[in-house]
This record gives structure tokens, C-alpha cells and sequence, in this order.
């Protein structure tokens, strides 16, 4: 017979197969997962998830695709936000100063936390793409 632990999501304990993915868990207590679990293989980065495990008291980040859980797992996604897609014709911008200011003005809030670039799932320099793309250093940036 499978181990079994104690996982909580948003307060509420399940007992799940030791063997699960944190995404696997969700589902296999019942959970539909709408949203926050794009590709499913560790990539996208769709499914970041927020968990403290019973006596650490470091909060944890992951993807829940591809962590698996442990007993005493206190499980929270990170909240939904709806998509701000912006639409734009690649051969009518032009790489002027403001481009990145009128297209993506939150890059210009970056307090240079490097949270972007430790959750990259992509193993990508996130923050110093931002860097670049506030100093109109486009060719760096690309």
C-alpha cells in the first residue's frame, strides 16, 4: 500500500500518495484546476505555488507540476490575475526610448527584487532584461 501524507490547501488537510506532485495532489483531493497549470512539464511557469512545510518557517516557492509533496505541507497558488495582453503590429513599433513605456509601463515599478529571475523557470536573467529594457538597450535586450 502507498505512503500517505497530510497536505493542506488553503487551511483545509488531505490525505494524498507521498508519490504526488503538489498539481497531482490538488487534483487527486478534487480539486479542477481551471487555471495555473499550463504545460505541465516545469516550463511555463503557469503553476507557482506558495507552501511552508509544518515547523520551517521559510516560505517556499515552486511549480506545483513538478514538486512533490511531503507531510505537513501547507499549500497556497498564487492568486488569480487576469492577463493584460497587449496587441501591437511588430513591424509598426518603432525601438524609440518610449516604446517599452507605453507598451509595458510595469517594467518601470521593478524594485529590483530578482524575484522574476529566481522564479524563471527558463533559468533566464529576468531582472536585467527589465534592466535593459528601461535603459532602451533593445539589442540586449532582444
Amino acid at each position: 500500500m502507498e505512503q500517505m501524507v497530510n497536505v493542506f490547501v488553503m487551511g483545509k488537510k488531505y490525505e494524498v500518495p507521498a508519490s504526488l506532485t503538489i498539481m497531482k495532489a490538488l487534483e487527486y483531493a478534487g480539486y479542477k484546476l481551471v487555471r495555473g497549470c499550463g504545460c505541465r512539464n516545469g516550463f511555463c511557469g503557469a503553476c507557482a505555488t506558495i507552501y511552508r512545510v509544518k515547523g520551517d518557517r521559510e516560505l517556499h516557492t515552486c511549480l506545483a507540476c513538478s514538486t512533490q509533496v511531503v507531510d505537513g505541507m501547507y499549500i497556497t497558488q498564487l492568486p488569480f490575475f487576469p492577463l493584460i495582453k497587449e496587441i501591437y503590429d511588430i513591424n509598426e513599433v518603432k525601438p524609440d526610448e518610449t516604446v517599452m513605456m507605453k507598451t509595458y509601463p510595469e517594467i518601470y515599478s521593478c524594485i529590483g527584487c530578482n524575484a522574476c529571475t529566481n522564479a524563471c523557470t527558463q533559468e533566464l536573467n529576468v531582472m536585467q532584461y527589465i534592466a535593459y529594457a528601461q535603459r532602451a538597450e533593445y539589442a540586449k535586450c532582444a
